[in-house]
């Protein structure tokens, strides 16, 4: 096996990635070989299991591992969500020291350097139909390949469960950069996360970016067709605001409003 080649593919690894590209009869030279790696510094420990590579030239005590790169090997089965897939497609607003994964099996959160790393376990709606992978994409960062919720996905998941897209401001901010929405997608989505709750959410957010997204009253109407029918809250934090009757939500003023500076 040629390890430099394995290391420059690999950035940041797990241990079972690079047992899996070792050959069975490597296996006791290959786990030599990366002690070897790791005492001379070319190789760094995150945590048990999970490494990082120092490119040629760089100081072992001085280079930064890519934190999303690490959210995105926390499993076998990591996908990159909420603000970090934000990031991902590049419509990050702000600065942020956390970054979020799915996984099938819940994960305890772990702090590296400073930042927080959270892996939320997959909806039990999606594992149990066979679908952890929908609204799911993949491509190069940074030279690793990852795989990441889409602008649809995205969107639901993070008016779900708003504290890992940054809070509804950051939410707002980073959504309104998209230049679409893939509304076919959306639905699909939507259904398969099977929760009344998410049709409101997001049918609230929509009719109130109708323009931007050029949204249709047919789907408007798709929506209210499946939405909550008692009302329920629009921050899981269960803050007051107004009861918007259209869909069944109390939505904070501020976000009714999008009056950010002044929250």
């Amino acid at each position: 096996m040629k390890y430099k080649e394995f290391f420059r593919e690999h950035p940041v690894f797990r241990l079972d990635e690079f047992r899996e590209a070792i050959k069975n009869k490597e296996i006791k030279s290959g786990y030599n070989s990366l002690k070897y790696y790791i005492n001379k510094g070319k190789v760094q420990i995150i945590k048990k299991g999970l490494y990082y590579v120092v490119p040629e030239g760089r100081s072992p005590e001085k280079f930064e591992p890519g934190r999303i790169l690490i959210a995105s090997r926390l499993s076998e089965d990591s996908i990159l969500g909420f603000h970090t897939a934000l990031e991902v497609m590049g419509y990050g607003h702000s600065v942020f020291h956390s970054f979020f994964c799915y996984s099938s099996k819940r994960k305890r959160n772990f702090n590296f350097r400073g930042d927080e790393f959270i892996c939320a376990k997959t909806p039990e709606s999606l594992q149990k139909n066979n679908k952890k992978f929908l609204g799911v994409d993949k491509e190069y960062f940074q030279n690793l390949l990852v795989k990441f919720t889409n602008r649809e996905r995205t969107l639901v998941d993070c008016l779900d469960r708003p504290e890992y897209g940054g809070g509804i401001e950051e939410v707002y901010r980073c959504v309104e950069k998209y230049s679409y929405l893939n509304f076919e997608e959306l639905l699909k989505y939507l259904y398969a996360r099977n929760r009344k709750v998410l049709f409101s959410k997001v049918g609230f957010f929509l009719e109130q970016h109708r323009e931007q997204f050029y949204v249709e009253e047919k789907f408007l109407d798709k929506l209210h067709k499946e939405q909550q029918s008692s009302v329920v809250y629009f921050d899981s934090k269960r803050k007051k605001g107004k009861l918007v009757k259209t869909w069944n939500l109390v939505v904070p003023e501020n976000v009714i409003e999008k009056d950010w500076e002044e929250f």
